[in-house]
Formats: C-alpha cells, structure tokens, sequence
C-alpha cells in the first residue's frame, strides 16, 4: 500500500513537470509578425459595410424601403423565367441527362476497340 501510494506521489509530481516544460516550450514559441498593408479600396469596402450594417439597425424601416427599390428596379432584368421551367428543367437534369451520360459512357467503356 506504501509503495502504490509513492508510485502515484512520484507520478503526479513528474507529469507536473513535464506539463510545465510544454507549458515553457509554447510560450518561447510566439513570434509577432508584421501585418500587410491593406488596400484602400478593401479598407473603403469594410467601412460602407459598417455604415450600411449600421443604417439598418438604426432605421429598419428605411433599410427595407431601400431593398425593396432595389430589388423592382432588377425586376424583368435581363429574363425571367416562366413559372413552369422548374418542374422541367429540375427532373431534366437530375434524371435524364445523367442517365444519357451514364448511357453513352457505358457504350463507350464496353465497345470492342
């Protein structure tokens, strides 16, 4: 019972020890790099993204108003398309056309050269 009860005394203290030198080791690690220049027109690009973030939580109704406007003036721009295209264009190409593909691989993987 002694020498379990030292085994597990010297156990502790040496992974404290060892978790002490890690913890050394990662602090020598860090190494502070200048950081690039950023290009005007990013940094301009991040400001109107604040300001627009801005506008809208201090005046929603306006910001709404705005994207409504918006979103008119692209309405019929350039085609729109008619009500009936995705229940055709969706089965056409999840369906058909990898079946056609599957097809003519098939053919063309087992033709006799």
């Amino acid at each position: 019972s002694i020498s379990f009860t030292m085994a597990l005394t010297v156990r502790s203290a040496s992974s404290k020890v060892t978790a002490a030198r890690r913890v050394q080791r990662a602090s020598r690690v860090a190494v502070v790099r200048p950081v690039a220049s950023m290009d005007a027109r990013k940094a301009m690009a991040g400001v109107a993204a604040v300001a627009g973030a801005a506008a809208i939580a201090a005046a929603p109704a306006e910001a709404s108003q705005m994207m409504s406007t918006i979103a008119s003036a692209a309405e019929g721009y350039p085609f729109v398309p008619p009500a009936w295209a995705p229940s055709v264009f969706v089965p056409l190409t999840g369906l058909v056309l990898p079946a056609v593909a599957m097809a003519s691989l098939f053919v063309y993987i087992e033709k006799e050269a």
